[in-house]
């Protein structure tokens, strides 16, 4: 960290504190009696673990976005951001990230299901869960989630790395499309499981197609970086 920039500096220390207030807030108003909350969270720091690299080094896809989705709409946002903070821990002690990256991705994870939550509140008012305005509401709250966390990730790296948006690839449809497509398969889980808890796991084996779907953007990108040095390899023809 000693590397970045006084501006960059504010900035991350400043979102870890934003993630350190949210975290007061769970401790205060979180149901700690749930049972199911506690699987849901092991559930998502297993699948944290397995995130993939997404179109460039500075971008990744992670099906733990199925389980923060799927805790947003069954437990409520507070419960939701549990979830988060326990699954960037596990995959902390797993990666063994510097404490300010992994911090930071904290904070801006809990920011997002803020924002994700005043969405939700703004569009829905008070309406149920089967009707146009909730799936409004749903919709709203899952952009806004995806659109936060990408714009928090791509401001960092802008301050560090001096990389615009357009550079780092954090607003390129494929990558917002598939994060979004992830947390929308949760959200829709969570409806399911409302009606019938056994029906909803049928909804969680299309994952593992997802899973490998989402290998696609990096073996792409490694297809091009090969024939990058192919090209570079190949010897000048001579007359």
């Amino acid at each position: 960290m000693k590397n970045l920039s006084t501006t960059a500096k504010a900035y991350i220390l400043g979102t870890i504190l934003v993630g350190l207030v949210l975290i007061g807030w769970i401790v205060q108003t979180l149901d700690w009696t749930n049972p199911w909350l506690y699987l849901v969270a092991a559930l998502g720091g297993v699948a944290q673990t397995l995130k993939l690299e997404g179109p460039n080094a500075r971008t990744n896809y992670s099906v733990a976005w199925f389980v923060y989705g799927f805790a947003f709409l069954a437990f409520g946002p507070v419960a939701a951001m549990f979830v988060v903070t326990v699954s960037h821990l596990v995959e902390w002690a797993w990666y063994k990230y510097p404490w300010y990256i992994q911090c930071f991705n904290i904070g801006n994870h809990l920011m997002s299901v803020f924002v994700a939550s005043l969405a939700f509140g703004l569009v829905n008012r008070g309406s149920g869960l089967i009707d146009a305005v909730s799936a409004a509401a749903l919709l709203a709250a899952n952009l806004a989630f995806v659109l936060a966390n990408h714009f928090l990730v791509g401001v960092v790296v802008k301050l560090a790395r001096h990389q615009s948006f357009a550079e780092s690839g954090v607003f390129a449809f494929l990558t917002v499309f598939l994060d979004f497509c992830v947390l929308c398969m949760g959200t829709i889980t969570a409806l399911v499981w409302r009606v019938n808890p056994f029906t909803a796991v049928l909804n969680i084996l299309p994952l593992y197609l997802l899973y490998n779907a989402l290998r696609v953007p990096a073996l792409q990108r490694q297809v091009q970086e090969l024939k990058g040095m192919g090209s570079a390899a190949e010897p000048a023809s001579g007359d």
